[in-house]
């Protein structure tokens, strides 16, 4: 009899424990992933970049999610002839993008969640062009061409989990942008034909202000734990 009360006592342990685990078992917190739009050149953003969330409230019944991008993309292309005549080239694009959020559940469904939030992002890119050496085929000197923009977006999304770790995200936006761009030209053209070689020397800035509406704005592969 003592055996059949100790065993008992032990299972119902077991089972106890077994619920408690379930019980206090806690959603995975953290989430990083990439943009499969931007890989495939389908948006605005830089297509090398991190995304990431950060739960908030892991005991609340509506999920709020932290949000954060980051990218950055360079090329460089050395001694070149990019330009017809050119000899000495340096050409490089360099480009940064930052973007820090929050998002909330507004409807929560079984493997999935519906919900809204927004970004504010800041984004710099500069395309320089530099010649050297042109002698009296070439170009000599530079070209500069640089743009900033903040970008505000409005987001509704839609996240669907795919198995324990694993989720995409699909997001529209409705965006307002500030963009900034200046050019910076000062270079003598000898390849044109004539008694004297082109000389260019122009600097000028535009600033305009969009709003649009993006559809796909983003569509996201990330990982939980």
């Amino acid at each position: 009899m003592k055996r059949i009360l100790l065993f008992l006592t032990a299972l119902g342990l077991i089972n106890t424990s077994d619920l408690l685990a379930q019980n206090t078992e806690k959603p995975s917190r953290w989430e990083i992933g990439v943009d499969a739009l931007s890989l495939i050149d389908q948006n605005e953003l830089p297509p090398y970049s991190l995304f990431g969330r950060f739960l908030l409230n892991p005991e609340g019944k509506k999920q709020i999610h932290l949000r954060t991008r980051i990218g950055f993309e360079r090329f460089n292309l050395l001694d070149s002839s990019f330009w017809f005549g050119s000899i000495g080239l340096d050409y490089r694009i360099t480009s940064f993008f930052a973007s820090l959020g929050i998002q909330k559940e507004i409807m929560a469904f079984p493997k999935g969640a519906l919900y809204v939030g927004g970004d504010i992002g800041f984004s710099r890119a500069e395309d320089v062009k530099e010649w050297t050496d042109a002698g009296t085929t070439g170009r000599e000197g530079f070209e500069n061409f640089t743009e900033t923009k903040w970008r505000l977006s409005g987001i509704l999304g839609y996240t669907h989990q795919l198995g324990r770790n694993f989720a995409i995200s699909l997001e529209s936006s409705l965006q307002g942008t500030n963009t900034k761009q200046n050019w910076d030209k000062d270079y003598i053209n000898f390849v044109v034909i004539g008694p004297e070689p082109e000389i260019v020397n122009e600097q000028k800035s535009i600033e305009t202000w969009n709003t649009k509406v993006q559809p796909f704005y983003q569509l996201l592969l990330t990982y939980r734990f």
